[in-house]
């Protein structure tokens, strides 16, 4: 978030001599909350405490005054020093004394001569809520955390970073509909840094939600923002495919290759596609001719790998289940089936040589020595994960 931190109060000058001698304890809160501020912004807050606590002896005293009690510079000081005493004190009850005097203030300013320091006493209430909100979610309390959030947004209105926090903290509480709508708020905010995320995650909210039309309407949506994205890409495809929408989502991808038939990205796409339709053969045809186009293409040679490996677990699962079977036979099917998964170990060797330290890959890779019986590169690979971890 950017709070501003500059207090504007030394421009504020008035007209009048004759009312500047009845507000000493106004001015004099003023010249310490400036103070405050001055030591606070040059990073020595233990020094700027004794300023703020003297700013609080003279505004207290001075909005009871008569002759100051309906002085919209005193209620807007008093805001001041209060957000700022909220903030250090972590004091809901401070905050609330703010809030009120934000309200008197402006009821007061008639002529607007104190809204710059009103916003300010505002974005420091902001930042109070949020920090609040902040740890209210480190302590799992996510309900509270929203409403901080939510809160902080009435002083910093449009901040992305108090929407996002919000989303998620709707997220964890499993309130999808306001998850979803702080979600949504973000999308025109291409320059915040979660954007893509954010994005990607939103088809899932509605997915959760059971809203599958907009689910698959955002997962669209977040391939036309991102189309280089794998997540993104992926997802389209298999949100398509829970929907029961298997031919469309091959007919896109089909006719897509057959204005680019090299595209990589496209071909790996169809594999998946293929992979979650259970056709295992051409989910790896797909996969070859993606590596054919970039034979460095790490989530290809994964996929092609895996699908290979998984394509004989049910042989396994036959094999391991028929009791009729003597040891001759059925070792006699395990060394089959050992054959039949052997072309998957230069894609898995392939994906380690290209992401050493991704711990999926090793795992894939050390999975398949298991299965193989090979103790030693078991051993092996198990201590290169080992020593990531």
């Amino acid at each position: 978030m950017n709070i501003k931190s500059l207090l504007l109060l030394a421009a504020v000058a008035s007209a009048s001599t004759s009312v500047y001698a009845q507000k000493n304890n106004v001015n004099k809160a003023k010249t310490s909350i400036a103070k405050f501020e001055e030591l606070k912004g040059a990073g020595t807050p233990q020094l700027a405490l004794p300023n703020l606590k003297t700013a609080q002896e003279a505004i207290d005293l001075a909005v009871v005054h008569e002759k100051t009690k309906d002085n919209a510079e005193a209620w807007t000081i008093y805001s001041l020093v209060y957000a700022n005493l909220a903030n250090l004190d972590k004091s809901a009850d401070e905050a609330k004394k703010a809030e009120d005097a934000i309200v008197k203030a402006k009821e007061l300013d008639k002529d607007g001569a104190n809204k710059d320091n009103i916003r300010v006493s505002e974005q420091v209430l902001g930042q109070f809520n949020f920090n609040l909100g902040a740890e209210e979610y480190q302590g799992q309390k996510y309900k509270e955390a929203y409403d901080s959030f939510e809160k902080a947004l009435t002083y910093l209105p449009g901040d992305t970073t108090l929407i996002y926090y919000g989303g998620i903290s709707a997220l964890q509480s499993n309130d999808y509909a306001k998850a979803i709508a702080k979600y949504k708020e973000l999308i025109p905010s291409k320059e915040f840094s979660s954007h893509k995320q954010i994005v990607v995650d939103l088809p899932k909210l509605y997915l959760s939600a059971k809203d599958t039309a907009s689910a698959l309407d955002y997962a669209a949506k977040a391939v036309e923002m991102y189309p280089d994205d794998n997540a993104a890409a992926v997802q389209n495809i298999e949100f398509n495919l829970i929907a029961g929408r298997e031919k469309e989502i091959l007919a896109g991808i089909t006719a897509q290759l057959a204005k680019d038939p090299n595209n990589k990205s496209l071909n790996y796409y169809l594999g998946i596609a293929h992979s979650a339709n259970k056709n295992d053969a051409a989910a790896i045809e797909a996969y070859k001719k993606a590596l054919a186009v970039d034979p460095d293409y790490f989530e290809a040679n994964t996929n092609i790998a895996i699908t290979m490996m998984n394509g004989v677990r049910e042989k396994l699962n036959v094999l391991n289940n028929d009791r009729s079977l003597s040891q001759a036979k059925y070792n006699e099917g395990v060394a089959k089936i050992k054959e039949e998964i052997k072309p998957a170990l230069v894609y898995l060797t392939k994906a380690v040589q290209l992401q050493p330290k991704n711990i999926d890959a090793l795992t894939n890779l050390k999975n398949y020595y298991v299965f193989m019986q090979d103790e030693a590169k078991t051993t092996e690979i198990t201590a290169q994960i080992n020593a990531l971890n």
